[in-house]
């Protein structure tokens, strides 16, 4: 996966925490994660008021129309969802850059896994997996209806796995 770190002006201007502004610069965000987050170029460090507070866009999911946000305030992970032409909702995704980029991380370690459900201790792995993701950002789990939770769910049902 090859990380692009965002430009040390551009993030300086986003007016994000020094905190959220390390993790941007370095080492930032992946140009692509499997399709799970892309860098997009138009909306890259955009900001714009969501319901939950005045964020910064970090890029999209594969589909183009949702997108992940950081809160200026708090420096929380938010996705903007929904269908093209439809009402958005937001939902929390991760409750730092930090917890994103672990995520990805791990989520780009399994896709890239070379495992499969005929694997005979697959279902183990993909329960070690689903607590290794926990304990990266438990807050990202918090609740079952999460970007994550959603995700990793849909691995142990065998609808996501690895490539």
């Amino acid at each position: 996966m090859s990380w692009r770190p965002y430009e040390v002006e551009a993030v300086r201007s986003a007016d994000v925490s020094p905190e959220v502004g390390r993790a941007l610069v370095d080492p930032g965000l992946p140009v692509n994660c499997t399709g799970m987050f892309v860098r997009d170029s138009a909306l890259e460090l955009r900001v714009r008021d969501l319901p939950c507070g005045q964020a910064v866009c970090l890029g999209v999911f594969e589909d183009g129309v949702n997108s992940y946000w950081v809160l200026i305030d708090s420096g929380e992970v938010w996705m903007a969802y929904g269908y093209e032409g439809g009402p958005q909702r937001f939902a929390l995704v991760n409750s730092s850059v930090d917890g994103l980029q672990r995520l990805l991380r791990l989520w780009e370690s399994f896709v890239r896994s070379g495992r499969s459900e005929d694997d005979e201790d697959y279902e183990d792995y993909v329960a070690e997996l689903l607590d290794r993701a926990q304990q990266e950002d438990p807050a990202a789990f918090g609740d079952e209806d999460a970007w994550w939770s959603r995700v990793f769910e849909e691995v142990g049902l065998g609808v996501l796995g690895p490539e």
